[in-house]
């Protein structure tokens, strides 16, 4: 409830239509009672605005603002100034936390400092520290720890310090995720939050709150008990996730803000005209010579694990004739007529696969009644794998049989690690990944499955399919389920030689699954030194475009980067994939060498040799403007000098705002540097090149790097940005496309303009040959892509209308199908199968009429509110892009997922639909006559061309297939629905897939924004 005694405060301005919508979602979230609302908003959307009416106008109540720095809580009061009210603002704005007012702006330092040295902790930081010496073996009990202790502080006071402060940091740490936090704050603060509750404090905004995820975070989830019913508010461009966090940290910050209520889009803020818009573009390299043959190793590698163990003497792999063990029931099917999803391989044991064993009971049904009582049953002999022995036995216990048998006798059996399930449904149902890479793995070997054992079904030809993801989670069970377990020595020491195998692969082998590791492979082609050649076209393109106009930026992970894999290190020097190595190639190329390049990191300022005198001169103005005391010296070398300072303010945070200023002003005209320094918090608006060498994939980090050439340039009214990734790709490697992996995961988040006028999140924005599952027809296209790309460099102008900057959107991203259908030779000569048809089905009509098909049906059951429009656009590469015009983003999903069923391979499908074409047979009497008589006496006669599947929305119930039916018939062709899950359904289904009659095709669903 507002405070009755707020005054009036009104803002001046009018809200833009992103805030619009953020008003929306929290004046309904408001009336439902809740106390959260987490905004996520890019920079430039006014989300201090936004704040402010929030709080002026909605809520009406005393608010505390933090910020992560001063100049961000500055910017909070300042923009008070957009407000009017009847009361001064010096009565309404305070940011002193000993004076807090209706608005108090303060750092989270101001609120969150914890106590330094006092009794009490450090006694608990000295207990601590003991704990530790003894642990470590550094000392035998607590009375000899002291006087270790008590010595370092004698002779070494700085390490002494330096330790006790860590200690006291990790007894702050444990208190603060024991939820203790508050108690451990500073005088100072704990004085301030005393008056906040005194100041009837009941609302929280948190600027910037991706932060919290660690002691402020606790801090202030504590610190709520102390502010009755305040509201808290979260706003932020860069959502974190829980990579590389504290488990309890992250889910208190999930807790204390709640799940994201409302994500304005970039493209959102770019067509309201307050951010720039940019491009996506990527330029593909190939390793060099030497970095290839150690990719080609990997693939040597695989092979000599899958000899390792499909090779064992079959004579070595006979199982015992029976142990004692307690039986294991089989497992009853939920639902056997459940239809399967159609399995996507892009996930399954890749680099970024996570495979965690459940619980292996968790999902039995017993075959027979189960008894009353809990307790197990009693045990008796039964045949069970080598894996369950309880033998000693090393050497004569008998040998778990080779790879494919017992893939085979797995199928077969349905045993999955010490459960045996009834169904296949069931067992499928226990390990997805397992069950579908085990027949694929297979199939590609032209194995014959167990006969009850259904073939995968998946939308790229078996042939096409990357080995890695399919043989991983194969060698992973094989290892946990069988090898490791196995009574025999021999067993467990291949087990242990697959283990280390699959490490050079980037995969480790754990107790309860399997998980990425850092691969050798993975890390060679990340820092290729062919990358930072690719500057040299990109840029030159670049600067043909822009002129001295041009303003562009390089980001890398490190200044240097060390090998840390002893196989790369004769690979990778200390300065691969570095800021430096970048530098060198720029300073060393004559046209490049014009950009009067500049390197700034943490540590290093180096300055092209041409441009060094007019640095000095320009650098030492600055200073002395800016009233900073700093002497620089000059250190020459090879096609550059390095930039040293010495004085009370030379510093990272001066030389870097020092040479943003001069890149600013065009004296550089192009940066390099890493993401730690030119990230978050950095802003040059003049930036419109930034070529990305880094190799981070969080949202959070690429977010924030995206960010840095969005904003406005007010002298370039007209700016679009160009964004880079470099690429390095060797498709003809099973490992060869690991930063191409890399690369797709950078882009799942990230918005981008299309050839077509949309706006699609995810790697098809950049070329729509780029797909999530490996890069179509890369092999051998790598060269017109890069063409294609560095093309795209002079459109900006086109691209920038492509943005259509001013013109309404629908506000929140929809769902559409990209898809390649292939057509069969047995429709060669077909047409529609309807009397007025002259023309063949093209890849447009026969998807929009297929996606009317399903639309309609929709709509007769209610499924659908209004009629839609169906709207299928060609694209680049044959392919078609179908989406609904002006649906929710829940209808438009439905909607992709019914067409991609139904234009997908058949894959156990509840209900099936034939699709006829109609073919024209001439007769004698017909050929012997003109055409305008003959065509009256041909013939024409409709045949079943292909086999759909109804989709699964439109196939539960008898009613809803008939009204599927219905516009079928209608829109694409006559026929009737056959249930294919039993009976003479299932044979029509079999029949069909051994003709060849399951339709095949490349298909991507998609968000876009429109």
């Amino acid at each position: 409830m507002p405070d009755p005694s707020f005054p009036s405060i009104r803002f001046r301005g009018q809200l833009r239509p992103s805030q619009l919508q953020v008003r929306d979602v929290a004046e309904q979230q408001l009336a439902q009672g809740e106390r959260q609302l987490h905004i996520v908003a890019p920079p430039g959307s006014g989300k201090t605005v936004l704040g402010l009416y929030l709080w002026a106008e909605l809520i009406k109540r005393p608010a505390l603002v933090l910020s992560p720095n001063s100049a961000i809580q500055s910017q909070w009061a300042a923009r008070t100034d957009l407000f009017e009210s009847n009361v001064p603002v010096s009565q309404i704005v305070s940011t002193d936390a000993n004076e807090p007012k209706l608005l108090t702006s303060l750092t989270y330092q101001a609120v969150t400092l914890p106590r330094r040295g006092d009794d009490g902790l450090d006694h608990a930081a000295m207990s601590l520290w003991e704990d530790r010496l003894i642990e470590k073996g550094q000392a035998q009990d607590p009375a000899e720890a002291k006087v270790w202790i008590r010595d370092l502080k004698r002779h070494n006071r700085d390490y002494y310090d330096q330790r006790l402060s860590a200690y006291r940091k990790q007894v702050r740490d444990e208190a603060g995720l024991a939820g203790q936090s508050f108690e451990m704050l500073h005088q100072s603060c704990l004085r301030t939050w005393q008056k906040l509750r005194e100041a009837n404090v009941g609302l929280l905004i948190l600027d910037e709150c991706h932060h919290l995820v660690g002691h402020w975070g606790r801090v202030l989830s504590d610190a709520m008990a102390s502010l009755d019913d305040a509201i808290v508010i979260g706003l932020t461009a860069t959502p974190p996730d829980g990579d590389g966090k504290v488990p309890a940290d992250f889910e208190r910050y999930t807790q204390f803000l709640g799940p994201i209520d409302h994500d304005v889009p970039v493209p959102a803020v770019v067509r309201d005209g307050f951010l720039a818009p940019y491009q996506d573009l990527a330029y593909f390299v190939r390793p060099s010579e030497e970095e290839l043959r150690f990719v080609a190793q990997a693939d040597d590698h695989l092979s000599e694990i899958l000899q390792l163990v499909c090779d064992k003497p079959f004579e070595e792999t006979a199982q015992p004739a029976s142990v004692h063990s307690s039986p294991v029931p089989p497992v009853a099917a939920d639902e056997e007529d459940e239809p399967q999803e159609v399995p996507s391989l892009a996930h399954v044991g890749g680099t970024e696969a996570v495979y965690q064993e459940d619980d292996p009971f968790a999902d039995l049904i017993p075959e027979t009644t189960p008894p009353a009582s809990p307790e197990v049953a009693p045990a008796e002999p039964v045949n069970v794998e080598p894996a369950a022995v309880e033998s000693t036995t090393t050497d004569e216990a008998p040998r778990v049989k080779a790879l494919i048998p017992w893939l085979l006798e797995t199928l077969e059996t349905r045993r999955h690690a010490t459960s045996t399930f009834k169904t296949w449904a069931s067992f499928h149902r226990r390990d997805p990944e397992f069950a579908d890479a085990a027949r694929v793995f297979l199939q590609v070997r032209k194995i014959k499955l167990p006969a009850e054992v259904p073939p995968v079904v998946i939308e790229v030809p078996l042939e096409e399919v990357p080995p890695i993801p399919v043989v991983i989670p194969v060698l992973d069970r094989y290892v946990r389920h069988a090898l490791r377990r196995s009574p025999n020595a021999a067993d467990r020491a291949l087990a242990e030689k697959v283990i280390s195998g699959l490490r050079m692969l980037g995969v480790q082998i754990t107790e309860t699954g399997c998980q990425a590791c850092a691969s050798p492979v993975g890390r060679v082609l990340a820092y290729s030194s062919e990358k930072a050649q690719a500057l040299v076209p990109i840029l030159t393109t670049e600067m043909a475009a822009l002129g001295d106009t041009i303003r562009a930026v390089v980001v890398t992970d490190f200044e240097k980067t060390s090998a840390t894999i002893s196989d790369v290190e004769h690979l990778l020097s200390s300065e691969a994939g570095g800021a430096i190595a970048a530098f060198r190639v720029l300073v060393s190329d004559p046209k490049l060498d014009e950009l009067d390049p500049v390197l700034v990191t943490g540590s290093s300022v180096l300055v092209d040799d041409d441009l060094a005198h007019r640095f000095e001169t320009a650098a030492k103005q600055w200073l002395a403007e800016a009233g900073f005391e700093a002497t620089l010296t000059f250190e020459e070398q090879v096609g550059f000098h390095v930039v040293s300072g010495s004085g009370r303010d030379w510093c990272p945070r001066v030389y870097v705002e020092m040479i943003t200023e001069l890149f600013q002003r065009g004296l550089t005209k192009c940066l390099v540097g890493t993401r730690g320094l030119l990230g978050e918090g950095w802003d040059a608006n003049k930036i419109n090149v930034l070529v990305d060498l880094t190799t981070v994939t969080t949202s959070m980090t690429v977010r924030q790097l995206r960010g840095r050439s969005f904003r406005l340039d007010p002298a370039v009214p007209e700016k679009l940005a160009n964004n880079w990734d470099v690429v390095c790709l060797a498709p003809e490697f099973s490992k060869g496309l690991d930063d191409y992996a890399r690369f797709i995961k950078k882009h799942q988040n990230i918005f981008g303009v299309t050839d077509d006028a949309l706006i699609e999140k995810g790697v098809g924005h950049v070329h729509p040959a780029l797909t999530d599952l490996r890069p179509e027809l890369l092999e051998g296209s790598v060269r017109e892509l890069n063409r294609n790309m560095l093309s795209r460099v002079a459109l900006r102008h086109e691209i920038r209308d492509l943005w259509k900057i001013g013109t309404p959107y629908q506000g929140e991203p929809s769902h559409t199908l990209e898809m390649r259908v292939h057509q069969s030779e047995r429709e060669a000569g077909g047409f529609p199968p309807f009397t007025d048809e002259k023309e063949p089905w093209s890849s447009d009509s026969l998807v929009q009429a297929v996606g009317e098909a399903i639309a309609q049906s929709m709509v007769a059951l209610k499924l659908l509110k209004s009629p839609p429009e169906v709207i299928a656009r060609p694209r680049a590469g044959g392919y078609v892009r179908v989406m609904l015009e002006d649906a929710t983003a829940e209808d438009s999903r439905m909607f992709v997922t019914a067409l991609h069923e139904a234009l997908g391979p058949l894959n156990r499908p509840r209900y099936i639909i034939p699709r006829k074409l109609k073919f024209v047979r001439t007769t004698w009497l017909s050929r012997m006559l003109p055409h305008l008589l003959g065509q009256y006496l041909e013939k024409n006669e409709d045949r079943t061309v292909m086999v759909h599947a109804v989709p699964n929305v439109l196939a539960k119930n008898k009613e809803s297939v008939e009204v599927y039916e219905r516009y079928w018939n209608q829109y694409v062709s006559p026929g009737f629905p056959v249930f294919a899950l039993r009976g003479e359904g299932e044979s029509l289904l079999r029949e069909a897939l051994k003709k060849g009659m399951s339709p095949t095709g490349d298909f991507h669903e998609k968000e876009i924004f429109r």
